[in-house]
């Protein structure tokens, strides 16, 4: 019987691809990113300050075309998103929200992913208001030098439930 033996080419081959990446997947030491987790956290807060700010716009410009989002359970799309942000943003006469206990994990050169607790008063054109709080978190992803928002994740909770 003649049998085919495997050459060690394709093996160290793969293991090098495995390894690359599983190493693209980790935490990276972030002292050697700072830069990065700076930019990601100005995003963050360039975030806050389009909700406050009631920007439909300032929203949609730090979301990827790719983005999709998981709110309370519902999965949305970017155009979801947009049509949400355009209608929902001037709606409002006020939004405050508070976030704290933000932290920011790198996950390489291009990813890093974004952490919160939010809480929000909201008041409507029509006087409704609107008190929430929840943990947030957005992936995001550095392009061109330019970080937007890939992926979210929220749930919106009543403030008698925290």
């Amino acid at each position: 019987m003649n049998q085919k033996k495997i050459a060690p080419a394709p093996i160290a081959g793969m293991v090098l691809l495995i390894t690359i990446l599983m190493t693209g997947c980790t935490s990276v030491d972030e002292s050697d990113h700072s830069d990065n987790r700076a930019q990601v956290e100005a995003g963050v807060w360039a975030f806050h300050s389009a909700d406050t700010s009631r920007s439909a716009e300032g929203v949609i410009d730090l979301l990827w075309p790719e983005f999709t989002m998981m709110v309370d359970g519902n999965q949305m799309t970017y155009e979801d998103a947009v049509e949400g942000a355009r209608g929902f943003m001037p709606s409002l006469e006020v939004f405050h929200t508070n976030w704290t206990q933000l932290q920011i994990t790198l996950l390489g050169a291009d990813h890093a992913i974004s952490s919160f607790n939010f809480r929000d008063s909201i008041v409507t054109k029509t006087g409704d208001l609107i008190h929430s709080w929840g943990p947030n978190s957005f992936v995001w992803e550095k392009r061109n030098g330019q970080w937007k928002v890939l992926y979210t994740d929220a749930d919106h909770y009543p403030i008698d439930a925290q």
